[in-house]
């Protein structure tokens, strides 16, 4: 399993673009891809399950991406995170 951490360094926190975004990315991968914040946990395919974490402007979402694919998965993920949150 691969993790990072990253804060949303985005005014707006966790908007549908940037859920959209997120969740067109994750579904690229065969491995799970979960973002937890707090004590929530979303599916980082679904961008309804991305939207109910309500995240805003500096909160820190964990991200677990765990299977074949992992190593890549994460990296290319934390990347677009960087830049779009």
């Amino acid at each position: 399993m691969r993790t990072f951490s990253h804060v949303i360094a985005d005014r707006q926190g966790l908007h549908a673009r940037s859920c959209v975004t997120l969740a067109r990315e994750a579904s690229k991968w065969v491995c799970s891809v979960r973002v937890l914040l707090a004590d929530q946990v979303a599916d980082g395919k679904s961008m309804a399950s991305l939207l109910a974490l309500h995240g805003v402007y500096g909160d820190e979402l964990q991200v677990e991406c765990d299977g074949l694919d992992e190593v890549e998965a994460a990296s290319t993920i934390h990347a677009l995170m960087r830049m779009s949150l």
